[in-house]
């Protein structure tokens, strides 16, 4: 497992969240932005900790910034109304799937907090931007090709 593994694992199941698809769900690719969804979620990665777990085994904390985005238009009490509900989707999603849908080492995966909501702007498009943090714990079997001792 990886980095990379557990991305895409988090990914599918944003995918299964009401409203989302490989059309407004990316991995780093901000160009989905570009094509007029009304709101997206954009995977990037985040900060991470090692650590030894037994003698062949490894931990690692792995930290997904899940940015969510909401086209801005219309009355901000329905754009802000827009993000709570989006954001409380993907949250429900996540809690549903702790363990990415078993994916391979993935012991725990929750969405661990996030920042205040702010606008952005990509080109002549405006969004409500919130990024929240995915911490999922991965535990693997590695292959020590030394002697410690």
């Amino acid at each position: 497992m990886s980095y990379n593994s557990v991305e895409s694992a988090l990914a599918t199941i944003i995918k299964k969240a009401s409203g989302y698809s490989a059309t407004n769900v990316a991995q780093g690719d901000y160009r989905v932005l570009a094509k007029g969804n009304a709101k997206a979620v954009i995977l990037q990665p985040g900060a991470f900790i090692r650590s030894q777990a037994a003698e062949s085994w490894k931990r690692s904390q792995w930290n997904v910034n899940v940015e969510i985005y909401i086209a801005f238009g219309g009355e901000i009490s329905t754009v802000a109304g827009n993000i709570r509900t989006e954001r409380q989707s993907i949250i429900d999603k996540i809690d549903q799937y702790p363990t990415l849908d078993s994916a391979s080492g993935v012991v725990l995966a929750e969405l661990a907090g996030g920042g205040e909501p702010e606008m952005w702007q990509i080109g002549a498009q405006q969004f409500w931007k919130q990024v929240m943090i995915c911490r999922v714990e991965e535990r693997a079997l590695i292959n020590v090709q030394e002697d410690p001792y």
